[in-house]
């Protein structure tokens, strides 16, 4: 998944649990304020039954409402002057004077959040007033979405610190790979011309050795010509052209046929089924890419014996090539990240070239590189599967 996509998912899921949050919240909060809207209207009542009725039964009830109210809330007269309170914030250190008009002050802040009621006797005679406020649950919860949302906006900024600390190593593996796997591309054919020229010394007056010398060097020379070529075309849009895969895989087979006695190995290289298997591709950077894939399993063959097999099949809508090594295979815990710009579990690795090869393949030709099978003991099996659509 591109971190495009991992940024945009997780903007998704932080605004709809955001929202969800919200949306609960406020449920919450409405539930609670019907309730303190049922609890004074029941205050209400009851106060006006205790008003015309002298039963110690009714005040017993009345006092024991007032007592289980959870909210703050202020009795006043007619006029606003305070009577009764309940739940409200004052200092008992503050003189009668102050803690009157400190009620006041509270009264009109309950009106302005919630419209009084009014404890009437019939429809005109107003005998006392009751105002209320929002319980402290309910100032917890209305302020727990803006908790919510700075936490979220911290995981973001945590998040985002994180992609672009990946993303700037990654970018720097890549470079440093793309440095190495340059020195190591030029390096083979620049100390072969070297060797070369010292032989071109020695043999002076020699024209035959000298013409087959010169032909040798040609050879080099068209190495370096294609190492050239390949790099220029990564990142550009170059043209794809019908080639011949099974030309092609034996053309990568043949050029480490002639190494493979230098590394001290004896492994056979074998085409197995092939045919005509046509497909557009761009020929220098499908030969890197079968060259990479090679070479990593000519290093797993660590006892020097083994096998390395290419099969071509031509299915309805890919072209496939599965190349099978008898090598040392792949652990379960590293599977994941052998195409990881970096990733390499040889001492001298640089972990570029499986990387290099599966942008190649996906990137630039819109096919697929995968790691079919692997068994620790046993081999691996690489998967290039080709879209025939671009024919």
């Amino acid at each position: 998944m591109k971190s495009s996509h991992i940024k945009i998912f997780f903007i998704i899921a932080a605004t709809i649990g955001a929202s969800l949050l919200f949306y609960y919240t406020q449920d919450t909060v409405t539930k609670i304020r019907e309730r303190q809207r049922q609890a004074i209207s029941l205050w209400v009542k009851t106060l006006k039954m205790v008003i015309v009725s002298d039963s110690k039964e009714l005040s017993y009830i009345y006092s024991e409402i007032i007592t289980n109210i959870d909210f703050p809330a202020v009795l006043t007269d007619a006029e606003n002057n305070p009577v009764t309170w309940r739940n409200v914030p004052l200092d008992e250190a503050d003189s009668d004077t102050v803690k009157i008009k400190r009620l006041r002050e509270l009264v009109a802040q309950m009106d302005k959040a919630y419209e009084p009621v009014a404890v009437k006797i019939g429809d005109t005679l107003t005998l006392q007033i009751v105002h209320y406020g929002d319980s402290s649950l309910i100032k917890t919860l209305q302020i727990a979405p803006l908790i919510s949302l700075a936490f979220v906006a911290l995981f973001f900024f945590v998040a985002y610190l994180s992609f672009k600390y990946i993303k700037q190593s990654e970018e720097s593996n890549i470079w440093v790979g793309m440095a190495k796997e340059t020195a190591h591309q030029l390096g083979t054919p620049i100390s072969a011309l070297m060797g070369w020229l010292e032989l071109l010394k020695i043999y002076i007056g020699n024209p035959e050795r000298q013409s087959q010398i010169i032909m040798d060097m040609q050879a080099d020379v068209n190495r370096l010509n294609r190492v050239a070529t390949r790099f220029s075309k990564i990142g550009s849009n170059g043209e794809l052209k019908l080639e011949n895969l099974a030309e092609m895989v034996e053309g990568v087979f043949n050029y480490y046929r002639k190494r493979i006695p230098n590394m001290g190995k004896n492994i056979e290289l074998r085409l197995l089924e092939a045919g005509d298997v046509d497909v557009k591709v761009n020929r220098e950077l499908m030969e890197w890419v079968l060259e990479n894939i090679t070479k990593n399993a000519i290093d797993s063959i660590e006892n020097g014996q083994g096998q390395i097999t290419a099969k071509l099949t031509d299915e309805e809508r890919f072209v496939c090539i599965e190349i099978t090594d008898s090598g040392k295979g792949i652990p379960s815990k590293n599977k994941k990240d052998i195409f990881r710009p970096g990733f390499s579990t040889k001492e001298r690795g640089w972990g570029l070239g499986l990387s290099l090869a599966k942008r190649i393949v996906e990137d630039y030709h819109h096919g697929k590189l995968i790691l079919k099978d692997s068994a620790v003991g046993k081999g691996s099996t690489f998967l290039i599967k080709l879209r025939k659509m671009l024919n």
